[in-house]
């Protein structure tokens, strides 16, 4: 039964990717070395192996909660995963090669064979056991057989959806009806063989390892006396937590102290990804801070004796879910712009909770350049290095126009602020609805990945380079 476990079919078929690797290097081996069995003992070539065998790892742990399921999807589409995987295995091969200076000692015709092998290798062995999956694992006797418990309303619905989800190692073979006597009648092609008063007796002529209950939260029936009741007899029992009627993005069984929870999470991400995205954070802010020294060199002189008051600008900011910091600039304003906004609020150009003004008052003749230039956002470097902010991210509001929020403005929160983001890629000086900028936050927030936020770190270069909503 193991391999009902999704989990354990998941492990081999890591194994299997791993397996691959071995394959394709000794293959590519002896297709370039031919009788030669000298490089077997190259520590070049075997560091290579280990390394190689590392990026299939890391690839696979990223890739495939991406990619349709081994079952779910055809042979085609395992084709193009593999093929997927593989480009990218050697995108990062032949980085770690020319990074390392190895590039040179490794034989190129290797590498290619490789790569070749690779790919082809890992096709079939997914295939193969793809279909061993179908036939051995999905067969009539082996797949794990299923009772159905829901109301009458959702029978059909809930069969046919469990049919056509591409989980073929469970087979449906009887359901029970809750709300109303249907014993005696099909829905969808399936037997229904019990009822309110005689669910767990159905397991004496009817044949099923485990339950599945889809009922409302709101529907008057013990739940625990069933759960209970089929646990007792050794049946596995899956409660839909769906039931619950709550619009959560991502739901799921976690631990919280000594209980167990259903945690419902608006997006969650993986650990890997958020490890990769907080290096390249710490990577990029020490670049950034650089760049602030230089400028800091070049311009606080500039700023100080052209306006009194400070070089840098301080000011109190909301970032990931409600926490203040201080959020640091090159100032670009007199030093009583904030006293000075409040007579300049009926000049608001902007609708909703933020304030934007062009041709301000408050602004210098020098911090209207920096501003043009984004040079002004260079100190925020040292909020990202700290923890504060993320190099992209939503932008952090002021205090004020967080005390203003309504609740389905608070997601914005839900993730680091960035110094940069798909707002103001997107013409920030040209959005005049603070509920476009909430739309557009929310709309990273929801397809964020790693490959997003690099293409909004080159399209906010290329916007500094041109000046483009730049004000």
């Amino acid at each position: 039964m193991l391999l009902q476990s999704k989990q354990f079919r998941q492990t081999l078929l890591l194994l299997f990717d791993l397996v691959s690797v071995l394959l394709a290097y000794l293959l590519a081996g002896h297709l370039r070395f031919s009788d030669r069995t000298d490089w077997l003992s190259s520590y070049l070539y075997t560091v290579t192996f280990v390394i190689f065998e590392v990026i299939c790892l890391i690839v696979f742990m990223l890739m495939t909660p991406r990619q349709p399921g081994l079952l779910e999807a055809g042979r085609f589409q395992n084709a193009v995963s593999s093929l997927t995987n593989t480009v990218i295995m050697a995108v990062a091969g032949v980085f770690y090669l020319f990074a390392t200076q190895t590039a040179g000692l490794i034989s190129r015709y290797f590498v290619g064979f490789f790569y070749v092998a690779v790919l082809l290798i890992n096709i079939a062995l997914r295939l193969l056991y793809r279909e061993f999956l179908l036939r051995v694992a999905g067969s009539a006797t082996s797949a794990t057989a299923v009772m159905l418990v829901v109301l009458k309303r959702d029978a059909e619905k809930i069969a046919n959806e469990l049919m056509e989800s591409g989980e073929s190692l469970v087979r449906i073979t009887c359901i029970t009806i809750l709300d109303e006597d249907c014993v005696g009648q099909t829905v969808a092609g399936i037997p229904v063989v019990g009822n309110a008063g005689n669910y767990l007796d159905t397991h004496r002529e009817n044949v099923y390892d485990a339950v599945f209950i889809h009922i409302p939260y709101d529907f008057e029936f013990e739940l625990k006396k069933l759960i209970m009741g089929f646990e007792q007899m050794g049946v596995t029992v899956n409660l839909n937590i769906s039931i619950y009627n709550l619009d959560a993005r991502e739901k799921k069984i976690a631990s919280f102290g000594n209980y167990s929870v259903i945690t419902y999470s608006p997006v969650e991400h993986s650990i890997l990804e958020m490890m990769i995205k907080r290096l390249a954070d710490i990577a990029g802010s020490i670049v950034g801070l650089l760049l602030c020294l230089i400028s800091l060199i070049i311009f606080g002189p500039i700023i100080k004796l052209t306006s009194p008051g400070p070089i840098f600008f301080a000011q109190t900011r909301v970032g990931i879910n409600g926490r203040r910091f201080q959020i640091y600039k090159f100032r670009t304003m007199v030093d009583n712009a904030e006293e000075l906004k409040q007579k300049l609020m009926e000049q608001n150009e902007m609708k909703g909770l933020m304030f934007k003004m062009n041709r301000d008052p408050r602004v210098t003749p020098i911090g209207d350049f920096l501003r043009r230039t984004s040079i002004d956002e260079l100190p925020q470097f040292w909020n990202v290095l700290k923890g504060d902010m993320s190099m992209v991210g939503t932008r952090p509001p002021t205090v004020d126009e967080y005390e203003q929020y309504k609740a389905y403005h608070m997601r914005r929160l839900s993730i680091r602020p960035g110094i940069t983001g798909l707002w103001q890629v997107s013409g920030r000086s040209q959005i005049r609805d603070f509920e476009d900028v909430v739309r557009l936050d929310l709309k990273y927030i929801d397809q964020w990945s790693l490959m997003l936020d690099l293409k909004l770190l080159f399209m906010t270069i290329g916007i500094v380079f041109t000046r483009r909503g730049a004000r």
